[in-house]
């Protein structure tokens, strides 16, 4: 029994990923294919955050989008901490000077397929 409990912990730790969560202007134009990333560190149980807030260096021009990107190290560091500790990776790309809006924006089939003030039933 005890090597079945070490079986299922091991394949858990093992299969376990990371979770990252996407926010995108509709007209997406990135300036960059690659992301700018910082760490945020929440302390007691969210009450203090460093830093408190996260400046995009975008030279004016604006986000294209952003990603919140969490590990299980970090939410192991969480649950070992007793949520006293919680780091989390932001991740953005700065919109493209004059942008053309030439990456187009991703609209799901179950909204394309319905008309404007339609109800589903």
């Amino acid at each position: 029994m005890t090597l079945r409990i070490l079986a299922v912990v091991v394949l858990v730790c093992a299969t376990a990923s990371c979770a990252e969560y996407r926010i995108r202007i509709p007209d997406s134009d990135p300036a960059d294919t690659q992301y700018k990333e910082k760490t945020m560190h929440a302390y007691l149980w969210g009450s203090y955050k460093s830093p408190l807030v996260l400046s995009a260096e975008c030279e004016g021009e604006g986000i294209n989008d952003i990603g919140v990107v969490d590990n299980w190290g970090y939410d192991l560091i969480g649950v070992i901490t007793l949520g006293f500790y919680k780091p989390i990776d932001i991740r953005y790309r700065c919109k493209a000077p004059g942008g053309s809006g030439s990456v187009p924006f991703p609209v799901p089939e179950s909204e394309s397929e319905s008309e404007p003030g339609s109800e589903s039933q």
